[in-house]
């Protein structure tokens, strides 16, 4: 016969919850702790996820899901009308600014301001182009034409269109602040100039145009901006919407003619934010920190629970005598469970995205997303993932503990006190009963209770000792060393980075170069050079032998483009190679592999230093050892370019001809510091250094980088001279300093550092929940235990002591587990980083256990005079009377 109790049960679930007030207070801590850091992990995951894909989408070009190009008003028009494109925007591609040379300038007459907000174009002042002669412009414009950033401002353009030559002169109605991460600047003139531009041309004339001259593809002709429901399958999606529309995707390439073809493009900004493409080191930091919250989580509320359950262990014995089920028992403590749960999970979702908008700041230092000015934003799925893990958190650690209560007899539950299931073993003792012994023993009475506390204060220090030790380790001087070379280096902005990027050349500006020789304390100055143009090194039968052996090894990349030099290198015996060549002051700062380097010698010309083939797994892959000779190859006033094309006419590329050959004699293999190159890399190629006397005589070369050592009284000034240079006069040339970098390398450490000890501190408040939750349960709990230890003649000075002892032994013991556990793991794990991170080498630091263990100890002699003061405000024979609370 059933009989329906839910009611019942119910009501003794809630006034069990009410009669436990300072369980429910740590445990809506401890939950309320656990969902706040599965927030702030998840929002952290998505802001740097949405970074790397803004980030991506500006270097792109748009937000756009995918794109149709170079396409004609009527394959656009049937395109887009397909119920799947949910929105679309365009712009008409006219040419290229000829007269303008610090970066490439696109010139496109737009749809209207759709176009350029999805272009991550905002206008700082003006209007969209009207009038024939209205033109909008970035900042990189009119800094290269020197004009103030206002309205009105002329602007003369020269460029080809439809194979006639253009020249207008334009006036500003709207500027807005460059993008340095796009490939471009775009320039958008008004519906008004296109018109009278074009003429009677139709977008067929275009497209017949472009056949005849590939280098004019997608002039006159229409990029478009697809969005869909979703980028999820953009690819499948845009391919199966052109053939709704009647056309083949990318069909010229499949040899259908161009009217009946239509090509595309997918915005690899969404493909990359794939799991698969993700970078390991952030899955491993990610994944380890989400063991870590889980575990912390779990140790808490499951000890918290587990108390709770052995302090009612006698009232779960009487609810068994009248009848009540194991299955009903675990489903009061569920609900208990649930209940704290719908308090504590609101405050921690709350408290997680304000610590993650706070921090994030912070985490943007870390990478090179600080430019975009992204902020934390709400979204439902963080939401869904702090209360959905929280929850699993919570249910997993009160699962053991409503089994407990459940599986209890009512006789067990009446004789129980803590620790009496596994006391075994009858105790003698010569010298009596001793206060440390007893503290000591007492800790064994709940080996597992013991265990969590343990577990849960260590891992705060081990944590924090790792985190501590792995910022000590970072290396200031080697990062400096590797990063600059003297005190200033003078260089475009592609290659230090302080300014616009993807300008057009590298080469110093002479009225630059020239200010900088004029200012007063310089001690020396140092040039770096490089060939820009064609550069190989042709590879012998050995060298091509080891070469192939390398790529059998798995030693290469074996992604397209490096698949690319591969084949070339197989095909040609050529191997794509970046010639660098250095003042004699600076060659000492090349670390030698193999062989030796003579500075005389290798002035006297004749000889090369040569690198090991460039990329992860290459170290020691050298395709030249020192003594044999090798062939530089490189474009000269008698080198031709042959294009080839394929049987439709299209071009495929092209090599070159009769390139000069330079036979050098191999002086050593070394390793070139970043701060002597352009900061580019051949992949799977070589890097070399020439005498800079051959490197100055070649066809394609210059000067990229001067580094110059100034005295310490004259380097602000000097450092001054050239900020306010590069800042008003051209943009495009730009600095590097000791101090900038040291500042920036610090700031990046101390945003590590202030995200470690930010976990940590929330794990060591999670730890020191836990023991303060376990010192004053156990106290009350043993209150009756304490009344007899008095009543037969213990004082209450020798009852404070062994409290305090019993505490101080749990910061003893987890002392003891955090020194060697946190010493062994940060020795192993940040060992192991010393060649994965740039810049490091392990260094013990000691400070997590100066800072943690004097706090805890502090705490473990202030929690039990609290608890004790707490439960002598009963008297003896109150407490005696007493078998339950």
């Amino acid at each position: 016969m059933k009989n329906n109790n839910q009611e019942v049960m119910r009501r003794l679930s809630m006034r069990s919850l009410k009669n436990n007030r300072m369980r429910n207070a740590f445990a809506i801590a401890a939950i309320a702790l656990t969902c706040m850091l599965f927030t702030t992990l998840a929002a952290m995951g998505t802001g740097i996820s949405d970074a790397m894909q803004e980030s991506t989408m500006r270097e792109v070009g748009g937000r756009f899901h995918a794109g149709l190009k170079a396409a004609t008003a009527e394959q656009m028009e049937k395109t887009v009308s397909d119920s799947r494109v949910k929105d679309y925007t365009w712009n008409i591609f006219i040419g290229v600014a000829e007269n303008l040379n610090k970066r490439q300038y696109e010139i496109r007459m737009p749809q209207g301001e759709e176009e350029l907000e999805n272009s991550f174009i905002k206008l700082e002042q003006g209007t969209m182009p009207q009038k024939e002669e209205d033109i909008i412009v970035d900042t990189y414009v009119l800094d290269e034409l020197r004009l103030p950033h206002k309205l009105g401002g002329e602007i003369p353009l020269e460029f080809t269109f439809h194979g006639k030559k253009i020249t207008r002169t334009f006036r500003v109605c709207g500027w807005y602040e460059g993008n340095r991460l796009g490939h471009a600047s775009e320039l958008y003139v008004s519906e008004a100039f296109w018109n009278q531009l074009k003429g009677n041309l139709t977008d067929r004339d275009f497209k017949k145009w472009a056949k005849e001259n590939p280098q004019d593809t997608g002039v006159g002709l229409y990029s478009v901006g697809l969005y869909f429901e979703s980028p999820k399958n953009s690819e499948e999606t845009v391919r199966s919407v052109i053939r709704e529309a009647g056309y083949y995707p990318n069909g010229e390439d499949e040899g259908y003619s161009w009217e009946e073809s239509l090509d595309y493009g997918v915005n690899w900004a969404y493909m990359q934010n794939r799991a698969e493409n993700s970078d390991p080191l952030t899955i491993v930091v990610l994944c380890s920190a989400f063991v870590i919250i889980l575990l912390a989580g779990y140790l808490i509320i499951y000890n918290i629970f587990y108390i709770s359950v052995f302090q009612d262990i006698r009232f779960y014995g009487l609810l068994k005598t009248v009848g009540t089920t194991k299955k009903q028992i675990r489903s009061m403590i569920r609900r208990q469970a649930l209940i704290l749960s719908a308090v504590g999970i609101p405050i921690g979702l709350a408290s997680g995205y304000a610590v993650s908008d706070l921090i994030f700041p912070f985490v943007m230092e870390m990478t090179a997303y600080t430019d975009l000015d992204l902020k934390i934003k709400f979204r439902l799925s963080v939401a869904v993932f702090g209360i959905l893990f929280a929850l699993i958190t919570v249910f997993i650690s009160c699962r053991k503990p409503g089994k407990i209560a459940g599986s209890v007899s009512p006789i067990e539950a009446i004789r129980y006190t803590e620790g009496n299931r596994s006391r075994k073993k009858n105790k003698k003792s010569e010298t009596g009963a001793q206060i440390h012994r007893m503290a000591l023993s007492n800790l064994g009475r709940s080996r597992k209770k013991t265990a969590l506390v343990l577990v849960s204060l260590s891992m705060s220090t081990i944590l924090l000792c790792m985190v501590l030790t792995g910022v000590g380790s970072f290396r200031v001087d080697a990062y400096l060393e590797q990063r600059l070379l003297g005190d200033v280096l003078l260089a475009s902005t592609n290659i230090v980075g302080n300014g616009a990027v993807r300008v057009v050349d590298y080469e110093l500006d002479k009225d630059y170069v020239k200010l900088a020789d004029s200012q007063p304390g310089v001690i020396s100055k140092n040039e770096l050079w490089q060939v820009y143009g064609i550069a190989d090194i042709f590879m012998d039968e050995k060298a091509l032998n080891r070469y192939r052996k390398y790529q059998e090894e798995g030693k290469l990349r074996q992604d397209e483009w490096g698949m690319e030099v591969i084949h070339n290198a197989k095909e040609k015996q050529q191997l794509d190679t970046r010639i660098y060549a250095y003042d004699e002051a600076v060659l000492p700062k090349l670390k030698v592999l193999k062989g030796e380097l003579d500075l005389q010698k290798f002035a006297q010309g004749g000889y090369v230093l040569l690198t090991d083939i460039t990329g992860d797994y290459t170290a020691g892959a050298s395709v030249y050892e020192p003594g044999e000779k090798l062939k530089v190859l490189e474009a000269s006033e008698d080198s031709d370019f042959i294009e080839t094309k394929d049987e439709n006419g299209n071009s495929t590329g092209g090599y070159w001809e009769n390139l000069k050959e330079t036979e050098y004699e191999v002086m050593a293999i070394v390793e070139i510091p970043a701060s002597m190159t352009d900061q580019s890399y051949p992949v799977n190629g070589v890097q070399v250094v020439l005498p800079k006397q051959d490197v100055q005589n070649s066809l394609d070369s210059w000067c990229f980088g001067i580094s110059y050592e100034v005295e310490k009284e004259y380097l602000e000034q000097f450092t001054q001279a050239v900020k306010d240079y590069s800042e008003n006069v051209n943009k495009n040339m730009g600095y590097l300093t000791k101090s900038s970098l040291e500042e920036g390398f610090q700031t990046m450490i101390g945003s590590i550092r202030m995200i470690g000890i930010a976990l940590s501190a929330v794990i060591a408040f999670i730890g020191i929940l836990n023991f303060i939750n376990s010192i004053i349960t156990g106290i009350l709990a043993r209150k009756h235990e304490f009344a007899v230890l008095c009543s037969i003649g213990m004082t209450e000075q020798q009852l404070k002591r062994m409290i305090l002892e019993e505490s101080l032994y749990y910061v003893l013991i987890s002392g003891i587990i955090s020194v060697a556990l946190g010493t062994a793991l940060s020795r192993i794990i940040l060992l192991a980083l010393n060649n994965v991170i740039m810049f490091f080498a392990y260094r013990p630091n000691f400070l997590a256990f100066v800072i943690m263990l004097p706090l805890f100890l502090v705490l473990a002699a202030l929690v039990p005079y609290l608890a004790y003061n707490r439960m002598k405000k009963e008297s003896i024979v109150e407490r005696l009377r007493n078998t339950e609370e």
